[in-house]
């Protein structure tokens, strides 16, 4: 029997995952896959094999010499290759995809009720789909903790842009241009009130020393002054993007 070739919807659902999840839980065994293997209409087995088959891609797992790797398609690559240039496109395009295998409601038959052009509902559908995509994305790639405090309650977890939402759009759901913060942490790094050195030790703004800074001030900054940024799991962050962000630090500091 000829084998089914795999359509770009049931692939874009496939790189969805894979990027949302790391390399450990690739298995037929997995809860996600299992479920989503009934929603593309391909055995967890198939599913978890083509995870496979894009960690092949992946510089990140080729560094990590990840035994078991298998070979990609020619549209596996090329996907790959869309992602990385414009992650926002792609994972509006993977959550799309998603609700039309899945037959929901929300995906595209949602945009296909304003054919002439964007609309206010269009534009949250698409906004709500790529936060989601990047929220899970990072805090998959930071375990689910704090990259500075390592708190690990999700609920505190914010998956924080290092150059924001609103100034590029490509790099909306990128996951090399976000971090892990808690709440506190994420707020101060929007305010420019902490940043990461070259070597991602965490620098704190003079306006936080104070002479009598007690308390939780003195142990979420001036304890952490000088550690380092949290090793992610797959997606470095990117260090042209921080180094954006220290120069905004720098004069904001002196």
């Amino acid at each position: 029997m000829a084998q089914v070739r795999w359509t770009r919807d049931q692939l874009l659902v496939a790189f969805n995952l894979y990027f949302r999840i790391p390399f450990g839980r690739m298995h037929s065994r997995n809860h996600e896959i299992i479920e989503l293997s009934k929603i593309i209409g391909r055995t967890p087995d198939a599913l978890a094999m083509k995870l496979s088959n894009i960690a092949s891609l992946d510089p990140a797992e080729k560094a990590r010499k990840i035994s078991g790797l298998k070979g990609s398609s020619k549209l596996d690559r090329k996907i790959w290759d869309e992602f990385h240039t414009n992650w926002e496109q792609l994972a509006f395009e993977s959550e799309e995809a998603k609700c039309r295998l899945a037959k929901l409601p929300q995906g595209n038959q949602e945009l296909a009720e304003f054919p002439n052009g964007p609309t206010e509902a269009v534009r949250e559908t698409r906004v709500r789909l790529v936060q989601g995509f990047f929220r899970q994305a990072i805090l998959s790639n930071y375990e689910s903790r704090c990259a500075v405090c390592l708190i690990t309650e999700e609920r505190l977890l914010i998956a924080s842009h290092i150059i924001p939402w609103s100034e590029d759009e490509k790099r909306r759901a990128d996951p090399s241009n976000g971090l892990a913060l808690c709440a506190l942490h994420d707020r101060a790094f929007d305010n420019w009130l902490i940043s990461f050195s070259e070597s991602f030790e965490l620098l704190v703004s003079s306006r936080l020393k104070t002479k009598d800074a007690v308390g939780v001030h003195r142990a979420a900054f001036l304890d952490l002054e000088g550690q380092r940024l949290s090793r992610p799991i797959r997606f470095n962050p990117d260090p042209a993007a921080l180094a954006i962000h220290r120069a905004k630090f720098d004069t904001l500091s002196s």
